[in-house]
């Protein structure tokens, strides 16, 4: 009998072994499954988040260029001076134009990164301070005229103006999401 019971034993300890194997293998796998389905719904809201939210970024981008284009130094000048201005006058209308535009848009930092947005803002204060530093020597009943010519001049002796370095900074960052 105590062989019996020996036999007994050693077979419900197998038994029990081999089910808490059974049990930690199925527990394993569940959890393995349950991870991968956490990532494939993170994936998932992701790949849908940026499928609504790319139309958006790349119109902020194409609105962005548009600021920069419009804020050139040499579009703007020929934009906004008028045949009997002063240099004051002119001025003013430069720096007022340059805010403006940059106000119109400052919803668009929403869909750009922090550091490109950091550059526009750069190339704004750059573009305000060449409006300002060719006004220089100039009264400001000086003809807009004059003005005009030495503001294109000092852009155009620049290698780059700060318009077109944040316009190809634009063109970089968007080019990630295409």
């Amino acid at each position: 009998m105590t062989t019996f019971a020996g036999m007994t034993w050693s077979i419900v300890f197998a038994l029990l072994v081999s089910s808490a194997a059974v049990v930690v293998a199925v527990w394993l796998m569940f959890r393995l499954y349950f991870r991968h389905q956490t990532q494939m719904y993170v994936m998932e809201g992701r790949r849908s988040k940026e499928s609504l939210t790319l139309p958006l970024r790349l119109q902020a981008y194409e609105r962005l260029i548009l600021l920069f284009s419009r804020i050139d130094v040499p579009d703007l000048v020929l934009r906004l001076k008028a045949p009997d201005s002063t240099t004051g006058a002119l001025k003013a209308t430069l720096l007022l134009a340059i805010q403006q535009e940059f106000e119109h848009n400052l919803t668009q930092q929403l869909y750009v990164s922090e550091s490109l947005w950091q550059v526009l803002q750069q190339a704004r204060m750059q573009t305000m301070d060449l409006v300002m530093a060719a006004a220089d020597g100039l009264a400001d009943t000086t003809d807009g005229e004059v003005y005009a010519r030495q503001l294109i001049d000092l852009a155009l002796s620049r290698e780059a103006l700060p318009a077109q370095i944040a316009i190809r900074a634009i063109k970089t960052e968007s080019a990630l999401w295409l």
